[in-house]
């Protein structure tokens, strides 16, 4: 049976009222994106729906605007590295799993905790417990921040792609001679490494878009564009801010296609090694 027509079947008569709340859902989602947007093109001093006349003025102030450039420089730079050390963290973490069997389910579970665990929570203890790491006040705390908070999502991905991998090619490694480093950088790395590139892809955009660990492991006079544009907003409702926020919902947007992408071209090339 085709796998939508068994979920079909399964809905019953509960479909109508499943696509209503669908809709409702998708209609709350979407209604901060209409009456924020349009503000990014306003003429106006202020936010004001509809906006008063059509106008690119915004985006130019923002782009040549030293504040905002030296925040977005800031957060592109605590993203890529925070990125990947999670990127390589979390591969050798998916890797080093796939070996430990079932032993690595209470391991797993582990490493899975800042997943579900409050981010306020997270940038609380990190900031407590800085000092003692003798990171002080630095970037390099809130690119530690960062790097907890993506590491699941690489793990998850990288061991998705490692699940597609047929564990007999390493197997047939060892019994030619090759260690586990040698099995690993020849056969397993290679044959995920569009998976990896997909969970680097959606590691950055989630440090690039996150707020709360910026908010408060930030050193003081060094914002992020995510922190900088919450400043802003508690200041004035400046129609710079719904432009930014518009470069920054189409420079994410683009890295989720991007990633992706990646990850049906990684589950393509899985499937023709089989």
């Amino acid at each position: 049976m085709d796998l939508r027509q068994a979920l079909r079947d399964a809905i019953g008569g509960y479909r109508a009222a499943l696509v209503a709340l669908g809709v409702l859902l998708a209609v709350f989602l979407l209604v901060p994106l209409v009456v924020i947007l349009p503000q990014a093109f306003s003429s106006g001093l202020f936010f004001k729906f509809p906006p008063p006349g059509f106008s690119t003025t915004w985006f130019d102030q923002v782009v040549n605007d030293d504040l905002w450039r030296d925040a977005f420089t800031r957060s592109l730079w605590t993203a890529t590295v925070g990125a990947t050390l999670a990127t390589a963290c979390g591969t050798l973490g998916a890797i080093g799993l796939r070996r430990l069997g079932l032993g690595g389910r209470a391991l797993r579970t582990a490493f899975l905790a800042p997943l579900v665990m409050p981010q306020l929570v997270l940038a609380i203890g990190i900031f407590v417990a800085r000092d003692d790491l003798g990171l002080g006040s630095s970037l390099w705390t809130l690119v530690l921040g960062q790097t907890a908070l993506a590491f699941p999502v690489v793990l998850v991905i990288a061991s998705a792609g490692l699940s597609a991998v047929d564990p007999a090619l390493s197997r047939a490694s060892a019994s030619l001679g090759h260690a586990w480093p040698g099995t690993v950088r020849r056969i397993e790395l290679p044959l995920i490494r569009r998976s990896v590139l997909s969970a680097f892809v959606l590691a950055f955009a989630l440090c690039f878009d996150e707020a709360v660990l910026a908010y408060f492991l930030s050193p003081p006079g060094q914002a992020t564009l995510p922190t900088q544009l919450w400043l802003a907003s508690t200041e004035q409702a400046s129609p710079a801010i719904a432009a930014v926020a518009t470069y920054v919902m189409g420079f994410v947007l683009v890295l989720l296609l991007l990633a992706g992408w990646l990850g049906r071209q990684a589950a393509s090339n899985l499937r023709s090694a089989r």
